[in-house]
């Protein structure tokens, strides 16, 4: 759909102008500048996106379209129905707007945003796509207890994911202690009270059976 061009000239020889009403076809719409390339459309309440020559990339139907580059270079943050989402300079949803919260991108890793849905957690990459579904009550930053994994929880128990977003300690582990801390790149699992040890592969090498595990007063890591 093509819209006025005098309208759309007007508005580009007002950039300071910061709200614009016009009335198109007889219906009431509203034009705000969105940088100069682009003017959010308003129409029954919903924002949609035309360029400077009039042209319509989104037609209305986000409740806001937030600024390209803002959050990531070529996209811009949308919401409908207070969910979250990307489109590109395109129009096109790079990520549709499903997830209750998005981060920013590179906190986690480099490129990821960690994403929420249905109180979930997980996160998407460079393209919108998903790396790790959001089924993870939580997850921490990578390199906080093992380099290259973050740990992961789902309702009381804990596992590991590494930077591939493969799941490489299984999420069963009432509690992981930090590796190294009784011997170089070993950690303590705890699995129904009973205590256990992990390697640095994830690998059991001490199934998690005994009462306590304490290292020998007097002997070197």
């Amino acid at each position: 759909m093509l819209y006025n061009q005098n309208n759309l000239n007007l508005i580009l020889k007002m950039k300071k102008t910061i709200l614009i009403f016009v009335v198109i076809l007889g219906v009431q719409t509203f034009f705000y500048a969105q940088g100069v390339e682009y003017f959010v459309i308003k129409k029954d309440n919903l924002e949609g996106l035309v360029d400077s020559k009039g042209l319509q990339i989104v037609k209305p139907k986000y409740n806001t379209i937030g600024k390209f580059d803002a959050v990531k270079k070529n996209w811009a943050v949308v919401i409908k129905d207070s969910l979250y989402g990307y489109i590109n300079k395109d129009g096109r949803e790079v990520v549709a707007p499903k997830y209750e919260k998005i981060e920013a991108f590179n906190i986690y890793k480099n490129n990821w945003a960690k994403v929420s849905l249905k109180g979930k957690q997980g996160f998407i990459g460079a393209s919108g796509e998903e790396i790790v579904k959001p089924v993870y009550d939580e997850i921490k930053r990578f390199d906080e207890i093992r380099s290259g994994w973050a740990r992961v929880k789902m309702g009381d128990k804990y596992g590991f994911i590494d930077t591939n977003g493969v799941l490489v300690v299984p999420v069963k582990y009432d509690e992981i202690q930090n590796f190294n801390i009784h011997k170089k790149n070993l950690a303590v699992v705890v699995l129904n009270g009973k205590y256990g040890l992990i390697n640095i592969k994830g690998e059991e090498t001490l199934p998690p059976v005994f009462d306590d595990i304490e290292p020998l007063k007097g002997v070197k890591k």
